[in-house]
């Protein structure tokens, strides 16, 4: 077989290409949208893609099942179990393209390469693995999607997010049983996971890029315990963090049918001028990737911070509203990067560039007046004291292992579904763990009107410090 992990850094999500060495027919496993760079990856390994398969619908993610069967002559091979996505009764369809919904043990073949689907439910409903089979019948590998990962098991939280969903408790008790999938299966089989460590659909995901269900058995808390009802729902549910907002958009849309185009976006390069009359109409929205520093020191009224890192794409995707249209500030050459992160989760509209050596030729005036300030844990100090809210914006889990005195814990993620929790009359001070995901809840704040000021260096220099 051919074999390739096509991994993206900036949603930690793997897709795989699996080849036949005979025929050079392949088959996509979990593509996201922008599928011209499967394409690519397909001609440099020297196969056809003939057949793209999904394990479920997704939430982190804009599938690219539909782009593929609307342009392409491919078998798409998708959950048979429950409800099936509106979209695929209504296309639009290439004519050589076809869909093929499996239940539990059906199989197909890729030129030579046999697969099997197994219904493994439990971070959603439909929810489906597919086992590589070998010449003796017995699973080589587990194309596992969401179901297990290196170390963990997929979040079961996210049904409630689909039609016809699951309470968190159906979840995890399905997920427990589909974990009785692997009681037969060889050490050996290797398990290749839809998601790598920093997804958002686990818990404790590891940072191996593969594992296999010997490894499972042995580092896997979960899955170790299993066989006891109550201790593997309550070790699973504790600690679960809240689900990104945008998951329950983007899974709408992988639902009803993501908008299908014949190619990425690509927006145009603006001048100073234009840039700046662009973001003045209404559902324009800039988003600034320079430095916090740079951001800091000028920035036009409403923009989001959100550096090109791997909080890039979720917070804008949280922060933005539907139908906004996106103004980039971002390095020439980094332009196609943004964007494509972007399109993945669901961010359509696109007006414009600039780049950050024509943005700071914009003329000071329309810049926003007073920005967000950077304070020592000294000043922090005494504005919390003079009655400031301390916002702390990490984890529940970081928030445990310590945190300032009455402050309010809510994820940067989770500020744009919980503004309302914040009196606007009150003055913030805003911190995280080293500053980085404070700086962009304090843009969000800002960009709503909150008085606020990022603590620098985060929570320990604070606590380091006696206060």
């Amino acid at each position: 077989m051919i074999y390739r992990r096509i991994y993206d850094h900036a949603l930690a999500q793997a897709s795989y290409l699996v080849g036949c060495d005979e025929t050079r027919e392949a088959v996509l496993v979990d593509p996201e949208r922008d599928i011209d760079r499967y394409e690519r990856e397909a001609e440099d390994a020297g196969v056809r893609i003939v057949a793209v398969a999904e394990t479920h619908l997704h939430a982190d993610f804009v599938s690219g099942v539909r782009a593929f069967v609307a342009s392409r002559p491919v078998t798409a091979y998708m959950s048979g179990v429950g409800t099936r996505a509106p979209w695929t009764a209504e296309g639009p369809f290439h004519a050589g393209a076809s869909l093929r919904f499996l239940g539990d043990g059906e199989e197909f073949r890729v030129g030579s390469l046999l697969f099997r689907a197994r219904h493994t439910p439990g971070h959603t409903r439909e929810a489906l693995s597919f086992e590589f089979v070998g010449e003796q019948g017995f699973p080589i590998a587990l194309f596992s999607g969401d179901f297990l990962f290196a170390g963990d098991v997929g979040r079961p939280d996210l049904g409630f997010l689909a039609s016809g969903g699951m309470t968190v408790e159906e979840s995890a008790d399905a997920l427990r049983r589909s974990l009785a999938l692997l009681d037969d299966m060889p050490d050996a089989t290797v398990v290749l996971p839809g998601h790598g460590a920093g997804s958002a659909c686990g818990k404790m995901i590891c940072r191996l890029p593969e594992t296999t269900v010997g490894i499972e058995r042995v580092i896997n808390r979960p899955l170790r315990s299993k066989d006891d009802g109550a201790r593997f729902v309550e070790g699973l549910l504790r600690d679960q963090p809240d689900p990104p907002p945008y998951f329950g958009r983007v899974k709408k849309a992988n639902e009803a049918g993501p908008a299908v185009h014949g190619c990425v976006p690509s927006p145009p390069r603006l001048g100073p001028e234009a840039f700046v009359a662009a973001s003045r109409e209404l559902a324009r929205v800039v988003v600034d990737t320079r430095e916090w520093g740079a951001w800091v020191d000028g920035h036009l009224p409403g923009s989001i911070f959100a550096m090109l890192d791997p909080y890039f794409g979720p917070t804008t995707a949280n922060y933005l509203e539907p139908g906004d249209e996106v103004l980039l500030v971002v390095d020439e050459d980094r332009v196609e990067e943004a964007v494509r992160v972007l399109y993945r989760v669901g961010i359509d509209g696109f007006a414009g560039w600039i780049a950050p050596r024509d943005f700071v030729r914009i003329d000071e005036d329309a810049f926003e007046a007073s920005g967000c300030e950077e304070i020592s844990p000294r000043e922090a100090n005494r504005r919390i004291l003079s009655g400031a809210l301390a916002l702390d914006v990490r984890s529940r889990q970081e928030f445990a292992k310590g945190h300032i005195a009455g402050a309010l814990q809510v994820p940067f993620i989770q500020l744009s579904a919980r503004i309302g929790e914040l009196d606007r009359a009150r003055p913030v001070v805003a911190y995280c763990r080293s500053g980085n995901r404070s700086a962009r809840a304090c843009a969000f704040l800002r960009r709503h009107g909150f008085e606020v000021a990022n603590l620098r260096g985060g929570y320990w220099p604070y606590a380091g410090r006696g206060f």
